[in-house]
């Protein structure tokens, strides 16, 4: 009986690990295209931004908010949960000019696997 629950247990590690791979699969074919105007993006735009969720783009809606317009992308530093790490990824999507223009596209493999198929 011990060695059935061994057997079991070794089988529910392996598939959490398939599906661990499987969900970073997914979230690595997450692909961002254009910017977010941090001075008039709506919270949604804003978390759309890497590392970046609901919780954050609120802070930073309410810091802009309380504080007025961000002159540099530098003071997005002032906004608690905003680091220089941080910084760093997304500094290149932001914007204090212009409309904001950002859009998520997430392909998952087995979409692109599928697709490569119909295509031979």
């Amino acid at each position: 009986m011990r060695t059935v629950w061994k057997y079991c247990g070794v089988i529910i590690l392996m598939l959490a690990m398939t599906l661990t791979q499987e969900i970073g699969f997914c979230l690595a074919g997450e692909k961002l295209e254009g910017t977010v105007n941090i001075n008039t993006a709506a919270k949604g735009q804003i978390a759309l931004l890497p590392g970046i969720g609901p919780k954050i783009a609120e802070e930073i809606v309410n810091y802009r908010a309380h504080n007025g317009d961000f002159k540099t992308i530098e003071d997005m530093k002032k906004v608690k949960g905003i680091g220089g790490k941080k910084l760093e990824k997304i500094k290149n999507y932001i914007t204090m000019e212009g409309e904001t223009t950002i859009k998520s596209t997430k392909i998952a493999k087995a979409e692109k696997e599928l697709k490569q198929k119909k295509d031979k």
